[in-house]
């Protein structure tokens, strides 16, 4: 596969405003010392054994030369509570994936706001020989209809997802860095990507890719003869979307309850507002502290109530 060596840009994380623009203007960005060399090999170390024992791919989703660690939250908790947990993260996906909308009860006009939770963590391990993924877009599982907003701009709030990437090694194009098409967020349902538009996102180690679920991209080939390209991606979703990744039978009471409140509300513990994701009328959290319901909880989302 030929790349086009052209640049995407490279923001430091201190600069908040910056990355959203880039966001808003190419729907993806690198942003520079997201995390440190430290957390990078922690996280490394905590999902090897994982990716030890995972199987070849049979399908067409990832090549056989790929390893995979699922359920990143429940194995890594460096990367559960330092990156899931991030303000950054959380500023981001606040800005381009919560969902606020208000109606009325009555005559009283009452606003409620999902706030993004994580869809699916996992790392990726490419290996020599792995070919490139095709292009395509991750919100395709949310069954999203773009419309064309290159005459426009960009409407925040149009994505449903977005997603961070954080290299566990250099990531260069010969090891089959993510390829991308900045501005493809734009494009409405009907037009297909090309190759050779897409751009290599090459990274450093302690770098972080983000991108929007509507940007086109993929992973690039391996054409190495030893390099491994290890990947830690978390994907983020509107609180009311059913996760890609089906947290709740992978991890057991006692784990989850181990967790900080807030990798357990990003994990989707909690309940979406105003009231999706509940049990037996508690949060998930209230049902695992075995917390009954003759205890008189309130509406799950308190601005639902009439006035006092």
């Amino acid at each position: 596969m030929t790349v086009k060596q052209l640049p995407i840009q490279r923001i430091d994380r201190a600069d908040t405003e910056a990355i959203i623009q880039a966001i808003i203007k190419d729907g993806c960005c690198i942003i520079k010392d997201f995390t440190d060399a430290a957390t990078i090999k922690q996280v490394n170390e905590e999902v090897q054994p994982y990716l030890d024992a995972d199987k070849p791919w049979k399908g067409d989703l990832f090549p056989p030369e790929t390893r995979r660690c699922a359920n990143l939250a429940g194995r890594s908790k460096t990367a559960r509570e330092h990156w899931l947990v991030d303000p950054l993260i959380r500023t981001l996906t606040a800005r381009f994936v919560d969902k606020t909308t208000s109606n009325f009860y009555g005559e009283t006009k009452h606003t409620y706001t999902s706030e993004a939770i994580c869809s699916i963590a996992m790392t990726f391990d490419i290996g020599p020989g792995a070919k490139a993924q095709r292009l395509h877009r991750d919100d395709k599982n949310f069954h999203v209809d773009h419309e064309d907003q290159r005459a426009t701009g960009y409407r925040v709030g149009s994505d449903v997802m977005m997603a961070f990437m954080v290299p566990g090694v250099k990531t260069t194009v010969e090891n089959g860095a993510t390829i991308a098409i900045p501005g493809s967020h734009l494009w409405g349902s009907d037009r297909a990507p090309k190759v050779d538009e897409a751009v290599a996102a090459e990274m450093d180690v302690t770098d972080c890719w983000v991108m929007l679920g509507g940007l086109y991209h993929a992973g690039g080939a391996n054409v190495t003869q030893s390099e491994r390209r290890v990947v830690h991606g978390m994907f983020f979703t509107r609180g009311f979307h059913r996760q890609e990744e089906n947290v709740y039978l992978a991890n057991t009471t006692e784990e989850v309850l181990s967790w900080s409140p807030e990798a357990q509300r990003v994990m989707g513990y909690g309940v979406s507002s105003p009231n999706i994701g509940f049990v037996g009328f508690q949060t998930p959290l209230q049902y695992l502290r075995g917390e009954g319901v003759g205890d008189a909880f309130g509406d799950f989302d308190p601005s639902q109530e009439q006035p006092k």
